[in-house]
This record gives structure tokens, sequence and C-alpha cells, in this order.
């Protein structure tokens, strides 16, 4: 148990350390299909009037950002139970008919992972000669997306039943992120004692006004 406490900690340290890197691509994809679709708008009814150039670019960049921005979102969907769930059934289980509708809700979580694996990884190879029709991309890049998303899913749900068999997390909720204990310095501990002190006279001088 003490082996699955430890293994369980160190994935969820490091499925932390992913999450927040992949907020930050996420941010950037965001922001860069926002400023995409605005040139997008920008040039058919105002930059038209003064260029010749095309920017048929734009749509296909658009179209890619969504795409990995969908995929890359699954895996922190997951770790944080974002999706949507009718939860009338399990919480009104008890404890060991919840657990072990949870093993077999991530067991049909692990079949449909292992197919969406192996079939975008497929899409992957069949695509190895195709590049995408305005930029000339190579086709892994909007075809690896799927399976990236499967891989991270993957990685989460591992993670959540280690935590759920070594005791660290219940059935079906999320993970909390974890609150490092705020340490106080000595002169933070001299304010407060004089605080204490303060107080304490004040309540004294009180007591023997009244």
């Amino acid at each position: 148990m003490n082996v699955l406490k430890t293994i369980y900690r160190r994935g969820s340290k490091l499925s932390d350390m992913i999450e927040q890197v992949l907020k930050a691509i996420l941010v950037f994809l965001a922001f860069g299909c926002a400023f995409d679709l605005l040139l997008q708008v920008l040039y058919r009814f105002v930059l038209v009037h003064f260029v010749s150039f095309s920017l048929t670019w734009t749509n296909e960049i658009a179209q890619d950002f969504i795409v990995w921005m969908t995929y890359l979102a699954v895996g922190i969907c997951y770790k944080n139970n974002s999706m949507a769930a009718v939860n009338l059934v399990y919480d009104k289980l008890k404890p060991l008919p919840k657990f072990l509708l949870y093993l077999l809700t991530r067991g049909v979580v692990f079949i449909f992972l292992y197919f969406g694996i192996k079939y975008s990884w497929a899409s992957i190879l069949s695509v190895k000669n195709w590049t995408s029709p305005s930029l000339h991309l190579p086709g892994w890049i909007l075809y690896g997306a799927p399976f990236l998303g499967c891989v991270l899913i993957a990685f989460e749900v591992v993670v959540d039943v280690l935590g759920v068999l070594c005791g660290e997390l219940v059935p079906f909720v999320c993970r909390q992120p974890e609150v490092e204990a705020e340490t106080i310095s000595s002169e933070e501990r001299r304010v407060l004692a004089a605080m204490q002190r303060e107080l304490s006279v004040e309540n004294q001088t009180g007591e023997k006004e009244g």
C-alpha cells in the first residue's frame, strides 16, 4: 500500500506539472485562434479593398488550433472531473458498491482509450505522406492531436485509479489541489506575540474598570 501511495503522489505531482504546461499552451492557442479569426474577418471586410493577396491559411490555422485545444484540454477536464456526468446512481450507493462501480467504469474507459490510441496512431501512419492544402504542414500535426489526447487521458486515469486503490482519493471525486502549509517567520511570530500581549492587557484593564 505504501508503494502505491508513493507512486500515486509522484504521478500526481507530475500531473500537476503537465497541467501547468498545458494551460500555458492552451492560453497561447486561444489567443492565437482569436487573433487569427479577427485577421480573417478584417481581411474579408476591410483589407480586401486595399490588398490583392489571399489569406486562405487563416482558416486552416483556426481549424488546427481549435482541434489541438480540444484534445489538450481533455486530460485536464478528466483530472478536475469537469465532464458532464449523471451522479444520481453512484451518489446513493454505499462505499463498496460505489467502489465496484468505479472499477467497472474505469475498465470501460481503458477499453475506449485502447481503441482510441490504436486507431489514432493508425491515422497518423496513414497520413504520413499527406500535407495540408494551405500551409503544407505534415499530416501528423493535425492527426496527432487525438493520439496525444488519449495518452493524456490514459495517464490521468492511471493516476486516479492508483489514488483510489491506495485510499488517497474517493471514487468519482476529482483530485484536490495540494495546499502548501504557510510558514511564519520569527519576525511575524514576535509581532503576533506582541499583539496578543496588548490584547491581554486591554482585556485585564477592561475587567478592572468594569
